[in-house]
């Protein structure tokens, strides 16, 4: 059996490559690849299937080779980010000179703007994948080129893309290989337990926020027998906790419904994360949701500015968010919320209004980053047209390490002090601190906090 090697590059940074973002870890986390989860599944079936992940497992360069000379891939998929793209590039480099007979293919949001010039003649690139829940890359493995849907491919001096692949509003995945993640250094700042799994329910996004990549690819649904099967997997492992990596939990509601009505009736006994939006987890659905196991949810606040909201294609007002983020607190689900400081018409007056809202709502945690004009979103757009950013921007990380670009009206300097303000406002709240001290349940929770306070 021929062997695929699934490849996380070593970096100079903590970074988090992972379904077409990357960025900076903010606090130390380190969530499993949910692309190379779902390909795991995709591939096992007609490959052995190996991992090396330089960033969990934290290996050099030279040992990172050494791992993939070991194993003797027949093809490597590698990761690749738009704030780490210098150093894969060049890596990957490394790797076609290590293992000339090997292909290698690449995926990630590098790739989702003029991806052919990636495999211009000297690339060490053959090809790019573009959706990975697809069965494209069988075929391109197989070289049939002409079913390798969803990828570009260098075929001499062309660069072919056989096109999109069949359009399944309720796909499936072969059952994803989780095993081979479980024993590595993954950890995730939500998470109850040190040993966790990724699952994606959806694909993509059915909202069109102006600044997120994930309303670009399109929106498929997995169907609830298909979720069922692999979380049964997860348990059959000793593995009790989950992180949705799903964009919107509940987006399709009656499937939602339908998957926490499953897992309850089975007793799964699973506690998991998910993200969702304040307008789709209405109280019905919250209320499923916790009684299946959901503890921890995370929204995107994004702005205490109804304009900002507005003006970004949020769909949805402060009020909401306030509603939304006191009912969990009223029924026992915990929340983070995540901010986007800088957005091109960001100004003092909105800045301010989102300190105030970091100051008075009840969330448990927020994620505070600033704006990042992502490859192929109409941010990008709007930000080259009002001369904030050229074409060739190169800084493309939100955690607020260093600030991608000027609003409007404020410069980066600005931004990113008011991104300082706005971690204090929250954090070093006094009330804030007592509550997140009452909640600590175990040592786990205890060792959790103090590593995520001090990152």
């Amino acid at each position: 059996m021929k062997k695929v090697l699934l490849l996380n590059p070593p970096g100079e940074r903590l970074y988090i490559r992972d379904y077409f973002c990357s960025k900076v870890s903010q606090a130390d986390y380190l969530t499993h690849p949910v692309d190379f989860v779902v390909l795991s599944g995709i591939l096992a079936g007609e490959y052995e299937i190996g991992l090396v992940d330089a960033m969990a497992e934290k290996l050099s360069p030279e040992r990172t080779l050494e791992r993939i000379r070991d194993f003797e891939p027949f093809a490597v998929i590698s990761l690749f980010g738009s704030v780490s793209l210098p150093e894969d590039l060049a890596f990957a480099a490394r790797v076609r000179s290590a293992c000339p007979g090997t292909r290698l293919v690449g995926i990630g949001d590098a790739f989702r703007e003029g991806g052919a010039r990636y495999l211009a003649t000297g690339s060490p690139l053959d090809a790019l994948l573009l959706d990975f829940t697809t069965p494209g890359i069988l075929s391109y493995l197989k070289d049939d080129l002409a079913s390798a849907a969803d990828m570009l491919i260098r075929s001499g001096d062309e660069v072919l893309r056989p096109g999109p692949g069949k359009a399944d509003p309720g796909f499936r995945i072969p059952l994803p290989r989780h095993e081979i993640f479980s024993a590595r250094g993954y950890r995730h700042p939500f998470v109850r337990n040190r040993r966790f799994a990724t699952v994606l329910t959806d694909y993509g996004c059915p909202f069109h926020c102006s600044f997120c990549v994930m309303g670009t690819l399109g929106f498929k649904s997995r169907t609830p027998d298909s979720v069922m099967a692999e979380l049964e997997h997860i348990k059959s492992l000793g593995i009790t906790e989950v992180l949705f990596h799903t964009q919107t939990f509940g987006a399709r509601k009656e499937e939602a419904r339908e998957l926490c009505r499953r897992m309850i009736s089975a007793g799964l006994g699973i506690g998991w994360t998910c993200f969702s939006r304040v307008d789709v987890a209405d109280p019905e659905l919250l209320s499923l949701m916790r009684e299946a196991g959901c503890h921890t949810v995370i929204f995107g606040v994004e702005s205490g500015s109804d304009e900002i909201l507005k003006k970004y294609g949020k769909g949805y007002t402060r009020a909401q968010i306030v509603s939304a983020i006191d009912h969990c607190a009223a029924i026992g689900i915990e929340t983070v919320g995540t901010f986007i400081l800088g957005l091109p018409e960001e100004t003092r007056e909105t800045m301010e209004r989102t300190l105030d809202l970091l100051r008075t709502i009840k969330l448990d945690y927020a994620s505070i980053n600033v704006a990042v004009p992502r490859m192929g979103t109409p941010l990008r757009e709007e930000a080259i047209s009002h001369g904030l950013v050229d074409g060739d921007f190169a800084v493309m990380d939100q955690s607020g390490a260093e600030v991608a670009m000027a609003s409007r009206t404020l410069s980066r300097a600005e931004i990113a002090a008011y991104r300082r303000r706005a971690v204090s406002a929250f954090y070093f709240n006094p009330r804030y601190i007592i509550r997140r001290l009452a909640r600590i349940r175990s040592l786990y929770d205890l060792t959790r906090q103090v590593k995520q306070a001090a990152a």
